[in-house]
């Protein structure tokens, strides 16, 4: 199961990352916030817009699952 861990850094700023079931991390804030609330609320606000991110290619194509490739995901 999929889950979040807020955490305060090293430079004390709150900070989410998204944990696999088998401890890998597979996504980070990528910026600190001010307070542990602020870090809760972009890793809830994330949790909420995924679901409709599109799955793009740098050069902008889009890409349906129909299209994309085949294999064995461990997630």
């Amino acid at each position: 199961m999929l889950r979040f861990d807020i955490y305060e850094a090293r430079d004390s700023s709150w900070r989410w990352r998204l944990v696999a079931s088998n401890g890998k991390i597979i996504a980070d804030s990528g910026e600190g916030y001010a307070s542990e609330y602020n870090a809760v609320r972009a890793a809830k606000r994330t949790k909420e817009l995924a679901p409709s991110a599109p799955v793009k290619r740098l050069d902008g194509t889009l890409l349906s699952e129909a299209k994309l490739p085949q294999h064995n995901d461990p997630f």
